[in-house]
């Protein structure tokens, strides 16, 4: 009972600190429509077609960048280190043939590499990229707070037993844990920019397609 009201209160923050963003955002207008919940990506409510954002402000949001980006850097180079206690810490329990299946479902997915079509090559980004790369880390930040989520997808992926099951609950606690401490001493902006900020060189206008000559 307590894990699932702990569950439900996390799911709220989640939800919360998309909202705050998608306000600030507004307010702000450098960014495409507000982040979506996290369970959108499962089929939840999406924006309906008539749905019209303000177009993004490009030369703002690298503006907004660059003003953080020492602090981005730190909050990024933490969250690796996260990540590779976290990877020591399953690696005691797995077997040889779920330490494959781990790096290939779940460590070789994370970052830029979980992005594919969005960071190939040197071209201006899309606005949808741009929207995706920005509604990115809020489901990452579903993924290290919502353990009972992440818990069922990986017992399912590596095929855990009970005994592993328990170690690596545990596990996903101590790293919920260490992630809301940096996300709660973090400027607001180093998660919302975390995955653009690598490839802001690719926020230059796109070139528009050249008129059709005239008859």
């Amino acid at each position: 009972m307590r894990e699932r009201l702990l569950t439900v209160l996390l799911t709220a923050l989640v939800f919360g600190l998309g909202t705050g963003a998608g306000i600030w955002a507004e307010r702000h207008r450098p960014f495409p429509r507000p982040p979506g919940s996290f369970l959108e990506e499962y089929g939840g409510r999406r924006a309906p077609p008539w749905h019209n954002p303000q177009p993004i402000n490009r030369a703002q949001l690298s503006e907004q960048i660059e003003a953080i980006r020492p602090q981005m850097e730190a909050f990024k180079a933490r969250v690796n280190e996260i990540y590779s206690e976290f990877d020591r810490d399953i690696e005691t329990v797995l077997t040889p043939d779920q330490k494959a299946l781990y790096e290939k479902r779940f460590r070789s997915q994370r970052g830029l590499a979980g992005s594919p079509g969005l960071t190939a090559g040197d071209k201006p980004l899309s606005d949808e990229q741009i929207d995706q790369l920005l509604q990115r880390p809020f489901r990452t930040l579903a993924y290290f707070v919502v353990i009972p989520m992440t818990l069922d997808r990986m017992s399912t992926e590596l095929n855990l037993d009970e005994a592993q099951r328990g170690k690596v609950k545990d596990f996903l606690r101590v790293r919920r844990e260490k992630f809301i401490e940096l996300v709660d001493s973090s400027p607001p902006l180093s998660l919302m920019l975390s995955r653009l900020a690598p490839i802001a060189q690719r926020l230059a206008e796109p070139a528009r397609p050249a008129a059709a000559p005239a008859h």
